[in-house]
Parts: C-alpha cells; sequence; structure tokens
C-alpha cells in the first residue's frame, strides 16, 4: 500500500506541479486547470506508472482525485 501511495502522490504532484497538501479527494481536475489533453496525459502516467491500461469508458468517469485513485486501488486489488 505505502508503494501505490508514493506512486500515486508522484504522478499527480509531478503532473500538477503543486504539493500533495493541497490535493483533496474531492478535488475535481477541472477545477485544479486540467483541460481534456492535459487528463489524457495524466493518465498515461498512471498507466505507466501501475502498468494498466484504463479504458476509454472508465476515464470518462474520473472526474475527482479521490475518483483516481478509487480506480486504481481497485483494478489493483488494494484495499
Amino acid at each position: 500500500m505505502e508503494d501505490f501511495k508514493e506512486k500515486f502522490n508522484a504522478v499527480l504532484t509531478n503532473k500538477l506541479n503543486i504539493n500533495w497538501e493541497d490535493l483533496k479527494p474531492e478535488a475535481r481536475f477541472s477545477d485544479l486547470g486540467l483541460n481534456s489533453l492535459d487528463m489524457v496525459e495524466l493518465i498515461i502516467e498512471f498507466e505507466k506508472a501501475f502498468h494498466l491500461t484504463i479504458s476509454d469508458d472508465d476515464i470518462d468517469k474520473i472526474i475527482t482525485v479521490g475518483d483516481v485513485e478509487g480506480y486504481l486501488k481497485t483494478r489493483l486489488n488494494i484495499n
């Protein structure tokens, strides 16, 4: 779990260029200034970091920081 959290935080903070402490699970990516191209790039970074593929249908459901964390935990079978 700790390795997951470290990777997750690293992807977000590197891509968004903000401190993890400033991100809340309910924070919407659109409110953080990400446009659709930024979201695609963020998803690619998550796919690389966690060695998985996120389908287009699932990407449409990822709106908040908490959404992507929950999605990745489910896909990786992490409680």
